[in-house]
């Protein structure tokens, strides 16, 4: 039985969706707790940031609400304080975080899924309305957009299963890696990494070969304008 949980919880790892969750200012001091709660639901934090979103990159980052009557009131709240951005995987993560937030309305919340993160962490502002204290991508094109807006250089995609890694190793990189290990065993250079490294520069099979061009034209034969072989009269 633990070997089938052991191979359960190693394939959940091996292929996730990934969604954006954001921690907003009025939960911010809630957010250990909430983290907490993420992880003890089967997600994985992959990265974390905290910032103070100008009211500028607010609006951009809630540009969907643009033209609804809150959206100033939400742009102003927003930036108001600092938020913290998570990138959470697991299997169907955006709509299991969606889920595990509750309702937008955190009276809703509150009723009907008093366990759901809104319920617990949502704020009443000193003019009696209710912050939600946090959000989720809508779907997977909000996801990466909103991603991206956080963490610019993420790749944002299916983890690949195992099978899927090694079937890579096998196809591209056994090749080139079993002669230069082997190599690299017998000769034992002082630099062993930078040795390696020099080998597979060298020993690439990956390497794309450019196909014989023909004969080169310089800028001025493409763009120089015809002639005409008859000459006018004058």
């Amino acid at each position: 039985m633990s070997t089938a949980s052991s191979d359960s919880d190693l394939e959940f790892q091996s292929y996730s969706e990934r969604t954006l969750a954001l921690i907003k200012p009025e939960a911010v001091e809630d957010a250990e707790a909430i983290e907490n709660h993420i992880r003890n639901n089967g997600f994985i934090i992959l990265a974390k940031r905290q910032v103070h979103l100008t009211p500028e990159q607010a609006a951009e980052l809630y540009k969907g609400h643009y033209g609804r009557h809150h959206f100033p009131h939400l742009i102003a709240h927003i930036s108001r304080g600092p938020v913290i951005a998570l990138v959470l995987a697991a299997r169907n993560a955006i709509q299991r975080w969606r889920t595990l937030m509750g309702p937008a309305r955190v009276e809703e919340a509150q009723a009907y899924w008093p366990e759901s993160l809104r319920a617990c962490y949502g704020r009443r502002s000193a003019f009696g309305e209710y912050f939600n204290g946090l959000h989720g991508s809508e779907n997977l094109a909000e996801a990466v957009r909103e991603i991206h807006f956080f963490f610019p250089t993420m790749v944002v995609g299916p983890i690949l299963r195992r099978w899927q890694v090694k079937d890579y190793i096998q196809k591209h990189l056994t090749e080139a890696l079993t002669p230069g290990l082997t190599t690299l065993a017998h000769e034992r250079p002082a630099e062993p990494v930078l040795w390696l490294a020099e080998y597979l520069l060298a020993n690439n099979p990956n390497e794309p070969s450019v196909a014989p061009q023909a004969r080169d034209m310089r800028e001025d034969e493409r763009c120089l304008t015809p002639q005409s072989s008859v000459r006018s009269k004058e």
